[in-house]
């Protein structure tokens, strides 16, 4: 049997890219305490951010920026991905309000990855 601690497989290549994730602010549906997980539902727009969790978002877009400050990372190079869900694209919206990033533009991308699906990660 061959050990596979002496395999003499390539180091994967490094990358200088970071990666922040955030979980959508509070939702209407976390306040009604109801599960909205399917796509179809997601998208609707009364399924979005209650008040609360449009601070969270503005508190987060906060730190965020300060972080990015810190590290010397110019908000010009931050792209913002978000599900099609509506209280993640609000999240995303007001993140990239707070971090002066257009968020009609090449800048902040939806991606239909990026949900949960009946409790299962896609991807």
């Amino acid at each position: 049997m061959e050990d596979s601690s002496s395999s003499s497989l390539p180091a994967p290549p490094t990358s200088r890219n970071k990666y922040w994730i955030l979980r959508h602010g509070r939702s209407v549906p976390n306040e009604r305490g109801i599960i909205v997980s399917s796509l179809e539902n997601g998208m609707k727009p009364e399924f979005g951010l209650a008040p609360q969790g449009v601070e969270q978002a503005r508190l987060a877009g906060e730190l965020f920026r300060k972080e990015l400050e810190e590290l010397g990372v110019p908000l010009d190079s931050v792209k913002i991905c978000y599900s099609p869900f509506s209280r993640t694209m609000e999240t995303a919206r007001e993140v990239a309000r707070v971090l002066d990033i257009p968020f009609y533009s090449p800048s902040c991308i939806v991606s239909s990855f990026l949900f949960l699906y009946w409790f299962n990660l896609v991807t």
